[in-house]
């Protein structure tokens, strides 16, 4: 039987799993058992979305941190020597637990959901981590407090500090008790590492090693100069400058049209891609930059993006790519011809928006077998 719940309003849950935790009982003396939760992370190819699930496979209620934004993924990409971790940028990753992803798992039961990894392992201009050979290994709440070993006669001996909150796990609490027991949880769970099939190239070809060559390589530069502390979505703006870097002059035909948007919402990725005017430029449309000179544009993002891509309050990462095609030649002009991607984001911020911080997504909760996988 699959029950469907709300992560966002597990309120309900969390009440209805404490009463049953009273009603079954548990040890009276001392700390409740650490719970027995699995991780599992799935891919299912670059086409579809990846599948996580968390499962109690042990004898007693657990409290979860039902939260996507505790997801991290350690990716060892090939010709690597160590592990890089994506997670979502430090504003976004929670401090704490938020009360209303808590959700209590009986024994038996579990939660799926669906994610995009390019969310958490996030790259303008495409991916190089999500590559085919990387070995993903997932983890799910709070990076452990870790101790550098020390030598005890000659023996390198490794140190397990205490962990404190918050914590991805709890036992539910105890007959007697109100909450559950802050002191004795997980701080994160791990997954089985998995490795990328050659099927994931497609991801790593939409960076396009050649085109980051060439923006590396082009006299123009692409730079993302400020975003905005907007209100909603109709306020949200970035400002962004291309800058003649070389020490000649160069010619180029640029319009805010011609810039396409790479945008890490809360919730996924959205990509801005405004179809530029397709009539033939004038002599007068093209601009002549000095060595060192500029053009800077403030564009509303509403007029460039889907709309409700800037709907949430939150905070979005934006990146640019300028394509200039125009080459001036029927009116003897040498204009610029290529494409330049941005190398850093810039930072917009939406403080109310029309959609919740915390979108409603529907989580299935499902019956496991008792028997860990």
């Amino acid at each position: 039987m699959i029950l469907r719940a709300s992560l966002w309003c597990s309120a309900v849950l969390v009440a209805a799993g404490v009463a049953a935790a009273e009603e079954k009982g548990a040890p009276a003396d001392g700390p409740p058992a650490v719970p027995n939760l699995t991780l599992r992370v799935s891919e299912r190819g670059p086409s579809r979305p990846w599948s996580l699930s968390i499962a109690n496979h042990g004898n007693t209620p657990a409290v979860l941190a039902a939260d996507p934004r505790l997801l991290r993924l350690e990716i060892l990409a090939p010709g690597k020597k160590k592990p890089e971790t994506c997670a979502l940028p430090s504003e976004l990753f929670p401090a704490r637990a938020d009360k209303r992803t808590l959700l209590v798992l009986e024994p038996g039961e579990g939660v799926e959901q669906h994610f995009d990894p390019r969310l958490y392992c996030f790259a303008a201009g495409g991916q190089w981590q999500l590559v085919p050979g990387a070995l993903v290994t997932p983890r799910f709440g709070w990076p452990e407090k870790k101790k550098p070993p020390v030598w005890r006669a000659g023996k390198k001996v490794e140190q397990t500090p205490k962990q404190e909150a918050p914590f991805a796990v709890l036992a539910a609490p105890t007959p007697g008790s109100a909450k559950a027991d802050d002191d004795h949880g997980l701080k994160e769970l791990r997954a089985e590492p998995f490795a990328l099939k050659s099927d994931y190239q497609e991801w790593s070809r939409t960076r396009i090693e050649a085109d980051r060559k060439a923006s590396e390589e082009s006299p123009l530069v692409l730079k993302m100069v400020q975003g905005s502390d907007a209100h909603a979505e109709r306020a949200a703006t970035v400002q962004l400058t291309v800058q003649n870097r070389s020490k000649h002059a160069q010619t180029v035909y640029f319009r805010r049209e011609l810039v396409k948007f790479e945008v890490m919402r809360p919730d996924g990725l959205v990509s801005c891609d405004p179809q530029p005017d397709t009539r033939s430029p004038d002599r007068q449309a093209f601009t002549r930059l000095g060595p060192g000179g500029s053009i800077s544009v403030v564009s509303r993002l509403i007029e460039l993006c889907p709309t409700g891509t800037f709907g949430s309050p939150g905070l979005y990462l934006v990146h640019a790519r300028y394509d200039a095609t125009e080459t001036g030649t029927e009116w003897n002009i040498d204009a610029f011809v290529g494409r330049v991607v941005s190398r850093s984001p810039a930072t917009v911020r939406i403080r109310t928006g029309e959609q919740p911080f915390l979108q409603r997504r529907s989580l299935h909760l499902v019956k496991v077998s008792q028997k860990k996988p």
